[in-house]
């Protein structure tokens, strides 16, 4: 199947936004090794393996149980997003053809949705940003979902609030655990190429159907 094929039939598109419709993958191993610094550790070897596709609040409760945090799972969160704020208003620009894209989805009737591991107040400073915050009809974040990827839910919650069967989705996705997250939940999926998971990129095709590097492919 061709790439642009892959949206026939399709009534969402759903989109992950670190790595995949932001560049922002960047940042989190240094916030990483500020946060664990300042605590006395050093940053694991294992740890990027071991919390990629979690949502905040896995995240949260990784770190309280691995390193015997004391805080709350929302107190880390809250320390989270305060240490990445500055970065997602400022230094988190869309992935290259992004913008088309969605204009193109827009025209088409093509309902949007955000399904992210992300917390909320990181992925409005990033869509405000970047001026596309109005162009997604709905948004799932690590808060409405009990089970981070590579669960499903989150996708099955997003294709439900937007009318649409799990087959008539097509998600975009970086990571392997959200690629895993949208094929467990029926969909197709798209990978997009970043640097963070360029070691990943054998695994992301294999479990794909296709690779991206620009949006544009799509619709040329």
């Amino acid at each position: 199947m061709k790439k642009k094929d892959l949206l026939k039939g399709i009534k969402a598109v759903l989109f992950d936004m670190d790595g995949t419709l932001v560049d922002s993958m960047w940042m989190w191993p240094q916030i990483d090794k500020e946060f664990l610094n300042s605590r006395g550790f050093e940053v694991p070897a294992d740890l990027k393996d071991d919390i990629d596709g979690l949502s905040m609040w896995d995240d949260a409760i990784y770190f309280k149980k691995r390193f015997g945090f004391k805080d709350s799972e929302q107190e880390l969160i809250d320390i989270w997003n305060q240490m990445a704020l500055h970065h997602y208003e400022h230094d988190t620009p869309l992935k290259p053809g992004a913008r088309e894209f969605l204009e193109y989805l827009k025209d088409r009737g093509i309902k949007r949705g955000l399904v992210t591991s992300n917390s909320l107040v990181l992925c409005e400073a990033s869509l405000k940003a970047n001026r596309v915050y109005d162009d997604f009809d709905t948004f799932v974040t690590s808060e409405d979902v009990k089970h981070g990827k590579p669960d499903p839910e989150g996708y099955l919650i997003a294709a439900r609030e937007l009318g649409a069967d799990p087959s008539e989705c097509l998600v975009t996705e970086d990571l392997p655990a959200g690629i895993t997250a949208a094929r467990r939940a029926g969909m197709r999926v798209i990978s997009v190429r970043d640097k963070y998971s360029e070691a990943d990129e054998p695994l992301k095709k294999k479990i794909s159907d296709a690779m991206i590097s620009d949006y544009r492919e799509l619709i040329l």
